[in-house]
This record gives C-alpha cells, sequence and structure tokens, in this order.
C-alpha cells in the first residue's frame, strides 16, 4: 500500500493519467500496446480473436501477440476501460504491478529468513518498496508485460530456496507455470536466474549446514524436474506460442554469441550509474532500489564475524549480477539468446533482487559497534568513489551525484545511531521513523527523475485521433458492407520526416489491414510485402506508409486513407479532424476470384514493379505489362553525395500513375525532394523504398536526392508508371470471375463456386498458413501459392464448397499436457497429505 501510495502520490505530482495529459505509454507502449489493448478489449467484448485476426498484416494467429504482450491477468481490468481510457488503465496497472512487486519481495524476506519480523520489519518494509519502485521497474514501466516478470521472480526464488531447505515447495510447478503464461519472456529471464539462485542458495546451505554431494544430486533433481513441471503446466499456451514463432527469425535462438568472449562497456559505470535518475544503455547499466541498499549490500562483504565462505560466495552473486552486463556470453544468456536491437539489459530486475537480498542480511547483520564502523567506512567509501568516478568519466547529471552521496551519508547515519546510540526505546523509534520516511523520500525522488524521463504529454491529442479513427472506420463500414481491406499513407504518430512505426490500427480499429508491428509476425508474408514493394523493416514489420496500387489492388484494398491526393484513387470523403480523406481504389480486386490455371512461371526478380507485372501475368495469361519504365537521367553530386534526377513524366497523367525506388546499400540520413518539395526521409530506418510521385500533367520533374553519405546505387534507380486502364482491364476481369458466395471471418473462410471447366484455380488473398485446415467438398483441397504466400485452390467442374477452417497448432496437444500435468500435482499433493496424516496417526497410536 505505501508503494501504491507514493506511485498515486507521483502520479498527481506529475500530471499523469488519470490526473492530467502525461502518462508511462512512451516508446513501444505508445508505438504498439495501445493499439493491441485496444484489440484485446475487442477480444473480451466478442469483437475479435486471438485465434485468427485479418487485422495482424494480411491476417494470422494471435496466440503468439496475446502470449507476449496481453495474457496478464491484469489485463482483464480492460472490460472497465473504454479505448479513450486506456492510459489511465495503463499507468494503473504499472502501479499495480509495482505494488504487487514490493509485496512478493515482502512475502519471499518473510519466509526466506528464520529471524524474528519484529526486529527486521523495517528492513523487510524498505527493501520490498525498494524492489517496487527500483530503477527497472519505472524505466521499464513502458514495457508493461516484463513487469509480471518481476513481481513473480520472488516467488519462484522462495519455492527454490525451500527445496534446498527442505521445506514445502510442491507449489514451484504451479508459479513457474503461472509465469510463463502471464508473460513467457520475463518467465524464461526469471527460469534462468533460477539456475544461478538454485547454486547460491544450496552453496550457502552448504556452509550452514555441511551438505552431501548426494544433497546436492537429490536437491538437483527435484529443482529440475519441477521447473520441467512447471514449464508443462503452461503448455497450453507456451507449446502454440513456440510454434507461430517458429514462422519468423524471431523464433530462432542464436548461440553464436556464445563464443565472443568479449566484454561490454567498463564495471564502474555500474557504479557510476548508482545515482538518482541514471538510465541504463548497453555497456553501462543503472541498478538503483534506495542509496542505503547498496551499502547494507556491500558492507556485508567486510564485516568482522562473519563467515569469510559466506562473504566470497555474497561477493561472487553480487560480481555475478553485474557480470551479466558486461560479458558477451552471460548477455547473450540472460537476453535468451536473441539478438537485442533495444532495452538491451530487459533483465536487470534480477540483480536488483541480488542486492536487496544481500542488503537484508547485512542490516541484520549490523549488530556490533566494529561492524558499524566497516559499514560506515563502506558508505564514505562508496559516496567517493560515486564523485571520484564521475570527474574521471562524467555520464550522469552531477547534482544528482551529490544528492545521492548525501543521502547515503544522512541515512548512514541515522541507520548507526538509531541502532548503536545509548537513548530511550521512543527516541530509538523515532530515530527509525525518520530513516525509513528518509528512504522512502529517496526512493521516491528516484522514481520522479525517471518518470520525468519515461512519460509523455500527449493524452488528449490521442483521444482526438481515435474519436476521428473510429469515425472513419465506421463511416467505411457503414457504407460498404462488402468484404475489403484498408490501408493508409499516415497514421498517428506521423513524424514531420515522413516515417511512422505505428503499424497495428488494423487489430486496434478492427479492420482488415496490410500492416502490422509485431514481435512475431510472419516472414512469408513479409517476404512478399518486400517483393511487391513494402520493404522489411528490421525483424517485425514491412513499411506500408505509402499505397502502390498496382500491390494495393491485388491484395484486395479497397480504401486508403491518406491527407494528399493519389492518382487513380477516388476522394469519397474530404479529410476529418485527423487530416485524413477518404479514398476509393476502383480498381480494388475481390478478395478471391477464379482463373485459369496456366503452366506460366513468374520469373524472379527483385524490381518490385517486375515483380507485380509477373504475378499479373501470372493469374490472367495476358502480355501488357502493368508497370513500364520511365525515362529520367541521373546528375550525381561531385562529391557523390546525392545526386539530381531528371524524370520524363508521362503524357497522360489521368491515365498514369509514377512511382520511383532508389536502392541503397546501407543506411544514412536521406531524404527525397520532388520539385523542390520535401516528400520523405529515405535510406534510414522506417523509410520505405517506393515512394509516389505526383505527376501534375508537367512534362517534366526535378528529383533531387540528399544524403551525407556514397550510400546509394545510382545505376539500379527504378522509375516506373502504372498504367491505370491497364490495371483497370485486370479488375474488371477479376471482378466478372469472383465467387458465387463468400463469406470471411476470422478464422473461417467458406466460398462456393460453380465451373464448367477443370483447369481453373480460385485465387484467395489470404496468406497461407499451416493452421488452415482446407477442404473442397468435404474433402482434403489441392492446394498452390501465389508469389509463395496468397493461396491458390484447385476447383473442378461443376459446384465446389471451399471452407477454410483455422486451428492453432499444437493448442490441444497443450491443454492436454497441461491439464495433465495440473492433475498429477493435484494427485500427488493429495497422496502427500495422506501419507503425512497416517504418519501423524502412527505416531498418536503409539
Amino acid at each position: 500500500m505505501i508503494t501504491f501510495t507514493i506511485l498515486i502520490i507521483l502520479f498527481a505530482i506529475k500530471g499523469l493519467a488519470p490526473f492530467g495529459d502525461r502518462s508511462l505509454v512512451v516508446m513501444d507502449g505508445d508505438i504498439q500496446y495501445l493499439d493491441f489493448f485496444s484489440y484485446y478489449k475487442d477480444v473480451l467484448i466478442g469483437n475479435n480473436s486471438i485465434g485468427y485476426s485479418f487485422g495482424k498484416t494480411l491476417g494470422g494467429s494471435n496466440i503468439a501477440v496475446f502470449s507476449y504482450y496481453l495474457s496478464s491477468p491484469f489485463n482483464l481490468l480492460l472490460i472497465f476501460f473504454g479505448n479513450a481510457q486506456l492510459h489511465t488503465f495503463f499507468d494503473l496497472v504499472v502501479a499495480l504491478k509495482l505494488s504487487l512487486s514490493a509485496m512478493t519481495f515482502a512475502f519471499f524476506a518473510i519466509n526466506r529468513f528464520d529471524w524474528e519480523v519484529n526486529d527486521n520489519s523495517i528492513i523487510y518494509l524498505l527493501t520490498s518498496i525498494g524492489y517496487g519502485l527500483c530503477q527497472y521497474n519505472i524505466a521499464q514501466s513502458s514495457n508493461i508485460m516484463w513487469l509480471d516478470g518481476v513481481y513473480m521472480l520472488p516467488l519462484i526464488l522462495l519455492q527454490i530456496s525451500n527445496i534446498v531447505a527442505h521445506k514445502k515447495f510442491w507449489s514451484l510447478p504451479l508459479i513457474v507455470g503461472s509465469a510463463i503464461i502471464f508473460n513467457w519472456y520475463s518467465a524464461g529471464i526469471d527460469c534462468v536466474f533460477s539456475a544461478v539462485w538454485f547454486l547460491f542458495e544450496f552453496a550457502l546451505h552448504s556452509i550452514e549446514q555441511k551438505a552431501t554431494i548426494k544433497n546436492f544430486i537429490q536437491s538437483t533433481l527435484i529443482y529440475v524436474s519441477n521447473m520441467i513441471l512447471g514449464v508443462l503446466v503452461s503448455a497450453a499456451l507456451f507449446i502454440p506460442t513456440i510454434g507461430a514463432l517458429k514462422k519468423s527469425t524471431r523464433g530462432s535462438l542464436h548461440f553464436g554469441s556464445l563464443m565472443d568472449l568479449s566484454f561490454l562497456g567498463e564495471f564502474p559505470s555500474a557504479i557510476q550509474k548508482y545515482t538518482y535518475g541514471a538510465t541504463s544503455e548497453l555497456g553501462s547499466v543503472a541498478l538503483f532500489c534506495g542509496s542505503i541498499t547498496i551499502i547494507f549490500a556491500m558492507a556485508v562483504l567486510f564485516y568482522h564475524g562473519v563467515d569469510i565462505r559466506k562473504r566470497i560466495l555474497f561477493s561472487g552473486l553480487l560480481g555475478g549480477s553485474l557480470l551479466i552486463f558486461y560479458w558477451n556470453p552471460l548477455y547473450t544468456v540472460f537476453s535468451l539468446f536473441q539478438w537485442v536491437s533495444s532495452y538491451h539489459y530487459r533483465y536487470s530486475y534480477v540483480s536488483i533482487f541480488s542486492i536487496l537480498f544481500i542488503s537484508v542480511i547485512g542490516y541484520h547483520e549490523l549488530n556490533d559497534e566494529k561492524r558499524a564502523h566497516r559499514f560506515f567506512s563502506t558508505a564514505l567509501i562508496f559516496s567517493s568513489a560515486l564523485i571520484f568516478l564521475y570527474y574521471c568519466k562524467p555520464i550522469n547529471d552531477l547534482k544528482y551525484v551529490y544528492l545521492t552521496a548525501l543521502s547515503i551519508a544522512l541515512q548512514s547515519a541515522l541507520v548507526l545511531i538509531a541502532r548503536f546510540s545509548k537513548v530511550n526505546a521512543f527516541s530509538r523509534n523515532i530515530l527509525f521513523i525518520a530513516f525509513g520516511g528518509l528512504f522512502l523520500f529517496d526512493i521516491a525522488f528516484n522514481a520522479n527523475c525517471l518518470i520525468n524521463y519515461y512519460s509523455i504529454d500527449g493524452i488528449s491529442r490521442y483521444q482526438s485521433y481515435r474519436e476521428g479513427q473510429e469515425n472513419t472506420i465506421s463511416t467505411i463500414n457503414s457504407a460498404d458492407d462488402s468484404l475489403y481491406r484498408i490501408s493508409q499513407t499516415t497514421t498517428r504518430n506521423m513524424g514531420d520526416n515522413g516515417l511512422t512505426a505505428n503499424y497495428n490500427e488494423g487489430l486496434s480499429y478492427n479492420y482488415a489491414s496490410i500492416s502490422g508491428y509485431t514481435s512475431s509476425p510472419d516472414d512469408n508474408q513479409r517476404e512478399f510485402l518486400n517483393r511487391l514493394g513494402y520493404p522489411i523493416n528490421g525483424e517485425n514489420m514491412c513499411i506500408t506508409n505509402t499505397s502502390i496500387l498496382g500491390a494495393d489492388s491485388l491484395l484486395g484494398v479497397k480504401y486508403i486513407l491518406s491527407p494528399y491526393d493519389i492518382e487513380g484513387l477516388v476522394k469519397i470523403r474530404e479529410p476529418d479532424n485527423n487530416g485524413k480523406s477518404i479514398y476509393l481504389n476502383p480498381y480494388a480486386f475481390p478478395l478471391a476470384f477464379t482463373y485459369k490455371d496456366t503452366e506460366y512461371t513468374p520469373k524472379n526478380t527483385t524490381n518490385p514493379f517486375e515483380y507485380q507485372n509477373e504475378l499479373y501475368r501470372q493469374l490472367f495469361g495476358l502480355t501488357e505489362n502493368l508497370y513500364t519504365p520511365v525515362k529520367y537521367n541521373v546528375r550525381v553530386n561531385d562529391d557523390g553525395y546525392g545526386a539530381q534526377i531528371q524524370l520524363d513524366m508521362p503524357d497522360d497523367s489521368s491515365t498514369l500513375a509514377v512511382y520511383g525506388s532508389v536502392p541503397w546499400e546501407y543506411g544514412a540520413n536521406s531524404a527525397i525532394y520532388i520539385n523542390g518539395e520535401f516528400i520523405t526521409d529515405y535510406a534510414c530506418w522506417l523509410s520505405p523504398t517506393v515512394f509516389y510521385i505526383p505527376n501534375d500533367a508537367n512534362q517534366s520533374c526535378e528529383m533531387e536526392v540528399k544524403t551525407d553519405a556514397d550510400n546509394f546505387n545510382w545505376d539500379m534507380v527504378q522509375f516506373y508508371s502504372l498504367n491505370l486502364n491497364v490495371l483497370s482491364q485486370y479488375a474488371k476481369i477479376a471482378n466478372s470471375q469472383r465467387v458465387d458466395t463468400l463469406s470471411v471471418e476470422n478464422g473461417l473462410v467458406t466460398a462456393s463456386i460453380s465451373s464448367t471447366q477443370d483447369d481453373e484455380r480460385l485465387f484467395m488473398s489470404i496468406p497461407v498458413d499451416d493452421g488452415w485446415n482446407i477442404t473442397l467438398n468435404g474433402k482434403k483441397a489441392e492446394v498452390e501459392s501465389i508469389g509463395d504466400c496468397l493461396y491458390s485452390i484447385k476447383i473442378t467442374n461443376g459446384t465446389n464448397n471451399i471452407v477454410l477452417k483455422y486451428h492453432i497448432r499444437y493448442l490441444k496437444i497443450g491443454i492436454l499436457i497441461s491439464c495433465m500435468t495440473v492433475f498429477g500435482i493435484i494427485v500427488m499433493k493429495i497422496m502427500r497429505f495422506k501419507r503425512k496424516n497416517s504418519r501423524s496417526g502412527e505416531k498418536k497410536s503409539i
């Protein structure tokens, strides 16, 4: 409750939701998670599906999206919030998760140590609050799904301590299984650290109880078997997730980095970053969890009378807790064998846990004046090191360095006076209260500093955009009950550079899309979109912030939302308060139509315009090209950086749309200008490859490519015009051959086609996925693919009833494994209970 109260006070002071226009929803929270929460709210009320959604890129299963982003039980609270209140929901759940983290650490500490609670209640209280409000929790609050691993970690580690101490531990599989279900990623970090913790606890137990190798083997077998049972408990969700992740490179593990024995950054940076407001970055980690806690943790290493073996063991735990950030093999292991491009120290809370654990011991062992001297010396040395290191290499704000050192001095003095001065009980209590109050101010002040950095305003802008976008989608849906996709050239977060990463609005506003940005993409779809001209960006998405009309028409994109006119599209509504007009694509193909089966094999090409020509030729058997080259002349600047390109624009602007692409070798600061007007940043993160060139019927067009590097392949420049008359011809053929009856829902597609030929196939703008069960007249259908992505189904003479039913791979076997495991655990618990009662009865009879 103290942790929760501190957070609510900070939220009110800083104007965070629900008190103001700011929120902790920053970075990926703003780019991705708000849209996911809106989608999940639709799932909870029955308007969307986890099993399959056409709002995810071209369509796909969302089981991995759910298990990574949304499966926390806290997200069920979404049912009580409207889409306009998602920031309030987000901030409130952060506060609840951090408060629960404080509670589980307190539960761990009280049950882990066989000490009188009253004598140690203040350190239990303060370290628990330190865990709840530690640097990681505030800094990673935008990645709200990882916080489940924080509050589950103490529960897992307590059970492991019980295994080593031969106490009750039967609930470990259920706790581990629950952690994996809540968020498998952070649970994976917990499980990796649990192995470290098991070895640490057994070593400590061996020092105290003189354990044997036999004890170690027995404990190891119990630990490993229980962890395996925990994974099996989660099988209902975890196994289908693994199956879904296999569709992308994100599902593979990278073990090669284990051979890289290099170091990242410098160890002293961990001390330098132990100050107010410090943030982590690759090579320097911030682990702040209270100014005084680090002193308790370090001082115990030098206490007289504490077993030297214990001090060495504690030193190893603290040193190892730093090594996982600075030695590449351990960094790889705790990054779960994945290449990490951001949020490099996603696991730093495990080291914070270690610091606080040893802090509890350090406070408890501070029981004589000799140790008090060591404690004071440690505080003095650490504070001096903070200041000295700043002047060696300033990486933090100097005022925060001095404030941290001052806080250490004040708290150290209060602790020593309270514990060792000869004052009455009342005065001692006052001193402890003062110490506790200063600690709370200390940890709250750091949280305040971090909230300044990890929060952003703009809730009202989001709500305004939300209202406008919902109105736009509603307008389209109410006027058109056919089947179609929607695309857009601008999103909620559109930078002045013309780039965006907000590609989950299809999920958020529940419409069929061609965009998606998740950690579980379908690489087959991304490769197809990349060949069409929507380039792959990183491991998560394709860039679809332009409209390539030939590609969009083939994919059934009937409506495009855009702030600017695009040749060939028909404006049907003027801009709304989001600045986007609704454009109708009159050339949009139906999502399913028949075509004549031919033996034509498309040529391989990396040119997106020629690739689309090949696809159209395969589907329609016509030789007329959709795209034709536009003549141009390139004048490269004298320094090789950038160029002017003169285009000979087509004569008839009413029947032609023009596109360009300038391939690059590597990213740089580049931009495209047309007739002096900025179009987009280019050849960089989030930039498109194909861009639309406005055609105002001029015979020439001057384009300039500005860049600060020699990164472009000027010999491979591509400019093409799209013949709208040819596209119209193809669209008429496709629409004339649309299926008789078609029903498309998330996870279920039915079609009925009457054919008089034996050489026809059905094209469906549905991505190939091994989760689809496809039948033709009740029997398994013969299927192929168009572009290695979209379905082509063989049909026969007569009536063809086709059913596509989606099932989540491994879901049934996963549920069976989970149920059997939980049942087995319950049976074992009952048998153990009966055996215990039987033994008790025998003792009583004796």
